[in-house]
C-alpha cells in the first residue's frame, strides 16, 4: 500500500495552518477507482470558502446537517454536491453526493479533531470501513488496506494532528476529480472548526 512519508502541503504558505492545538491537518483517502491510498497531505486550517458551510452547521440544533454545497476549480464554472454530516462523540462523518445522484455517495469523509483523539473509539477504523463497505463504496479485498491505513495514521501522527480520511468512491468523472478534491477539503475543514466549536 503505497503512503508517502513525507506529507505534501495542498496550501500555500499560511500561518494558519495549524490547528488549536498547535498540530497540523492531515488528509489519507483512498481512491476506490485505482485501489490505491494517498496521504499524508497537508490542509490548511482557514474557512476560506467554507464559511457559508460552517454557518450552516453551527446553526442546526441537532447533531447531523444536509444540504448543497457548490464547489468550483479556479476558471470553471461551480458544481453542486450534497451533503450530509454527523456530528459524533468522537469524530464527524460525511456523505457528499453529486447534483442528481440516486447511486450513492462520491465519497466518504472522516474528520477527528486532535482535541478529541483522546476519546477515538477503538473499533473507529473497522467501523468507518464496514459502513463503506456496507454502502457499496469500496471494491473487494479493499476493505484491509483502507483499515491498515487508517490505523497507521492515527498510530503514526502526532496526536496534536487533526486528521481527514476520505474514501473517494469513483461515481464522479475523473476528468471533474479536481473539483470533487475541492469539494471534499472544504467539507472536512468545515466540520474540523464546526467540531472545535461545539
Amino acid at each position: 500500500m503505497p503512503i508517502k512519508t513525507e506529507p505534501s502541503v495542498i496550501c500555500g504558505p499560511s500561518r494558519n495552518r495549524k490547528n488549536s492545538s498547535g498540530g497540523k491537518v492531515q488528509l489519507y483517502g483512498w481512491d476506490a477507482r485505482t485501489g490505491s491510498a494517498h496521504g499524508p497531505d497537508e490542509l490548511c486550517l482557514t474557512n476560506t470558502g467554507s464559511q457559508r458551510l460552517l454557518e450552516a452547521l453551527k446553526s442546526v440544533s441537532g447533531r447531523s446537517w444536509f444540504g448543497a454545497v457548490s464547489c468550483a476549480a479556479t476558471g470553471e464554472p461551480a458544481c453542486r454536491f450534497f451533503a450530509v454530516v454527523h456530528s459524533l462523540a468522537d469524530c464527524a462523518a460525511a456523505m457528499i453526493y453529486c447534483d442528481e445522484s440516486k447511486s450513492g455517495p462520491a465519497e466518504l469523509i472522516a474528520v477527528i479533531p486532535a482535541g478529541r483523539r483522546s476519546r477515538l473509539r477503538p473499533e473507529f477504523a473497522f467501523e468507518f470501513v464496514a459502513f463503506a463497505s456496507f454502502l457499496g463504496c469500496i471494491g473487494p479485498g479493499a476493505d484491509l488496506p483502507i483499515h491498515d491505513m487508517i490505523v497507521g495514521a492515527i498510530a503514526e501522527t502526532d496526536p496534536s494532528d487533526a486528521l481527514v480520511f476520505s474514501i473517494s468512491t469513483g461515481l464522479w468523472a475523473i476528468d471533474l476529480d479536481h473539483v470533487l478534491s475541492r469539494c471534499v477539503e472544504r467539507i472536512a475543514i468545515a466540520m474540523l472548526l464546526w467540531l472545535r466549536e461545539t
